[in-house]
């Protein structure tokens, strides 16, 4: 990846954020489509390439279809749709921990770690199958305030540091995102108080205007 397509990629992923905060629950089946594929194909190649470093060519072709295979479940599925959105609630929430407290993981190898993030999908999807409408907009606009967030300030970052375009490659696609990042070189609170605002924005629009056209 180089020169505009991770730009590219930021815009996307942008849009992706500003639909999940505000039209979560309404378009659920088209949004949970294009993340599950992200999250299934991304974080496959994370973890797969890391505890399996011999696979080669064949990486690509699994994880590609572990993205395919949970975006068309998403997609047909709306019930595993709602698991899928509470899974990648947990993702986030195990990236954040792995963040904030990097002692706790840091004796873990691949696979364990692997397990460790499976576990944290699984819990938060059950949990939001179980609770449906309220789980999923409460979510989706939190998970989408914080995906704006962050992907706003990357975009401002890169602004910055274009000589690092050229540079971007899938595997370090995350860690130049990361130090670029302008929420990340700031007080945390400049970062949570932007993401409540458009959390509490989303929560409201999804339940007084785009919630109630869908049904599910």
């Amino acid at each position: 990846m180089d020169g505009i397509i991770p730009i590219l990629i930021l815009i996307v992923m942008l849009a992706l954020a500003i639909l999940y905060c505000f039209w979560g629950y309404r378009f659920l089946r088209i949004i949970m489509f294009l993340y599950a594929f992200f999250i299934g194909a991304y974080y496959s190649y994370t973890y797969l390439g890391g505890a399996f470093p011999d696979l080669g060519n064949w990486l690509w072709i699994i994880c590609i279809g572990v993205g395919l295979l949970l975006a068309f479940l998403a997609f047909f599925f709306i019930k595993f749709a709602m698991f899928v959105a509470g899974g990648i609630i947990g993702l986030m929430l195990f990236d954040l921990l792995r963040s904030a407290f990097p002692q706790w993981f840091a004796s873990l190898d691949n696979v364990p770690l692997f397990l460790v993030g499976l576990a944290f999908f699984v819990f938060l999807g059950l949990l939001t199958f179980a609770s449906r409408r309220h789980f999923v907009i409460i979510f989706s606009s939190i998970y989408g305030a914080y995906s704006l967030v962050q992907t706003s300030g990357v975009i401002i970052g890169l602004f910055f540091n274009t000589t690092l375009l050229n540079s971007i490659t899938i595997d370090s696609y995350r860690e130049i995102s990361a130090s670029v990042n302008v929420f990340n070189q700031t007080n945390p609170l400049i970062m949570i108080i932007p993401v409540i605002i458009f959390a509490i924005a989303g929560m409201i629009a999804q339940y007084r205007f785009t919630s109630s056209k869908a049904k599910y």
